[in-house]
């Protein structure tokens, strides 16, 4: 049977519906829209051979590069999150992957800021970087639409490390994976004031993938990184972190915080207002599903290996450690602002303030984890003001034998509640749905198939959709809780023009069949 419906000309979208819908930082001159130039630094990361790419499979389109950064735009060193995808919005500025360790002595550190530590490459044997000027070492990326690296993925970035299947092929995590190689063993690399120490020889395996889907999986990214110690040495006392300096449209009215019962690390807007987003403006954070092992009498470790395969590894006598301090930045500030030199960043990676001083909550407990309270109802340690904020979300300390990998896999997540506190709410919601996608080994949900529609405008002000009747006969496994979704029927709705309509104000459902 075809369905045949009349109606003026509007944008409209059809929605086919089931059960469920699936130092200092550098200076700016205007708002946060995208087109603003921040400081470019003369060849601050050896431009010429580290490789960009984006991720933008879903509602996030953000970049990621092969030396430690992701979520800055390497065209103009702006930001690079944007969400939703075309608005020219944008969440975040820059994010990067920080390490530091006590090696014979010494603290050694690798970070990724606003200039990094990173090459693209890996290292040798004898303890030697190569692979900077290796074409081969660069970004791997695969979507379900389009396969062109599919041969490159399976002869060279397999022998780098991407994950392949049990036939050979690439492993495809979602409907777009990244794979690429890096190190901080290239001592030229190692020019940030925060950090500039002699090199770890950490080599980072990094995937990335997202799922085009409806729903709250349309604004979640994931990364995994796999840290080696290529070295001869061991790394004692050592700590991983994620960096991130979320300017959430404009950058001066942000706040941030931690829900620790989640290993979430977040920004949200302090007020209901943003000059760029508006009015309910989103909150975005970093939610850390895997961190790194330590031993551990007594306990077991199980996960997957590689997410999302059937390999299970079981480790006794180990456990998960998590997110062990959650350290926030103010930029300028001269007690909390950013690490100028490596002895301030080390204290940064314990849940240090950069000064050598412990945070203190409201009740007088010293803390490794900066306001942990509950800004939508209040409860708690909470910020009483905004400010171009920065976060640390970190992990240890652990000991890193020489040839020893520790990996963590963290999402991206991203939502929009009624208002700014609200959206904390939603983001905490959407981020509770990635973490049982997470432990039920990234098993998610099928996306609904559109019907084929076809439309006619014969110029009389109207218009005529049909679409045929096929996809009311499918069902869709729950991978989550069993079960199946089965049709419900059509929704149609007219959007705003300019815009995808991905946000609730700009559709509005005219009609459900």
């Amino acid at each position: 049977m075809i369905k045949k419906i009349l109606f003026f000309i509007i944008p409209i979208v059809l929605v086919f519906a089931y059960g469920m819908k699936p130092k200092d930082k550098p200076t700016r001159n205007q708002d946060n829209t995208g087109g603003t130039t921040y400081r470019i630094m003369p060849n601050p990361d050896n431009a010429l051979v580290v490789a960009s790419d984006t991720l933008n499979v879903n509602q996030i389109s953000t970049w990621f590069r092969n030396n430690g950064s992701f979520n800055r735009n390497p065209a103009n060193s702006n930001s690079g999150f944007e969400w939703p995808k075309g608005s020219l919005k944008f969440a975040r500025y820059a994010s990067g992957i920080w390490i530091g360790a006590v090696v014979d002595g010494d603290t050694l550190l690798c970070i990724a800021e606003y200039d990094y530590e990173y090459l693209p490459g890996y290292v040798d044997p004898q303890g030697n970087p190569q692979g900077s000027d290796d074409p081969n070492y660069r970004i791997f990326n695969l979507k379900s639409t389009d396969t062109s690296d599919y041969g490159d993925w399976r002869t060279i970035a397999s022998g780098q490390g991407a994950y392949l299947d049990s036939s050979g092929n690439p492993l495809l995590l979602g409907s777009q994976t990244m794979f690429y190689s890096y190190t901080d063993a290239y001592p030229e690399a190692h020019a940030n004031n925060s950090g500039g120490t002699a090199p770890l020889k950490a080599q980072i395996l990094q995937t990335n993938w997202a799922y085009s889907v409806n729903g709250p999986l349309s604004s979640m990214a994931f990364s995994e990184f796999r840290i080696i110690n290529r070295s001869n040495k061991v790394w004692t006392k050592c700590y991983i972190a994620l960096w991130t300096d979320d300017d959430l449209g404009d950058a001066q009215d942000d706040a941030v915080g931690v829900d620790t019962t989640l290993d979430l690390g977040y920004t949200y807007n302090f007020d209901n207002n943003d000059p760029n987003y508006g009015a309910a403006p989103p909150a975005v954070g970093f939610d850390y599903f895997r961190g790194p092992i330590v031993p551990s009498v007594g306990d077991t470790v199980r996960y997957y290996q590689p997410p999302g395969s059937s390999n299970l590894v079981v480790k006794p006598n180990f456990r998960e450690l998590g997110v062990t301090a959650f350290n926030m930045y103010t930029n300028g500030d001269p007690s909390v602002g950013d690490p100028r030199n490596p002895t301030e960043t080390y204290y940064n990676l314990q849940g240090i303030k950069r000064d050598g001083s412990r945070w203190v909550t409201p009740t007088g407990d010293t803390t490794t984890f900066a306001f942990s309270g509950n800004p939508t109802t209040g409860q708690g340690w909470n910020e009483a003001n905004s400010g171009d904020r920065r976060f640390m979300q970190c992990s240890g300390p652990l000991v890193v034998n020489p040839g020893d990998t520790q990996s963590i896999i963290v999402a991206q997540v991203i939502a929009r509640g009624e208002n700014n506190l609200k959206s904390i709410s939603a983001l905490k919601q959407a981020d509770d749905l990635a973490q049982r996608i997470f432990d039920n080994n990234f098993a998610v949900p099928d996306a609904a198939k559109c019907p084929n529609v076809s439309s006619y405008a014969p110029g009389n002000n109207k218009i005529y959709l049909s679409w045929g009747s096929e996809s009311e006969k499918d069902s869709i496994q729950n991978k989550l809780s069993g079960g199946y979704y089965k049709f419900q029927g059509y929704n149609i709705y007219q959007i705003v023009s300019g815009t995808n309509g991905s946000r609730p104000d700009q559709r509005q459902l005219i009609e459900t069949y």
